[in-house]
């Protein structure tokens, strides 16, 4: 596990705010390992935005993606209500 989150830990200092599916592709491993580490290590060296898909970066990492800010803080997709 530890060579897992080095990997990924790698990656996502120079690409926070990354999906899961392109951590996969770039470290070349398994979605579901990489999955694994990503929520068995949330909090102690990795953190996610969002729900579906999640934007993943390390901790420490203040970096947020302007696009998916706009979207949860504007709610931009709901439609709007009288």
């Amino acid at each position: 596990m530890e060579e897992m989150i080095a990997k990924i830990t790698e990656f996502l200092r120079k690409n926070p705010n990354s999906r899961a599916r392109l951590i996969c592709k770039e470290i070349g491993a398994e979605k579901k390992a990489v999955n694994s580490c990503l929520y068995s290590n949330l909090g102690k060296h990795f953190l996610k935005q969002g729900e579906t898909p999640p934007l993943w970066r390390n901790v420490g990492d203040n970096t947020v993606s302007d696009d998916t800010h706009n979207n949860e803080a504007h709610n931009i997709d709901a439609p709007e209500r009288d």
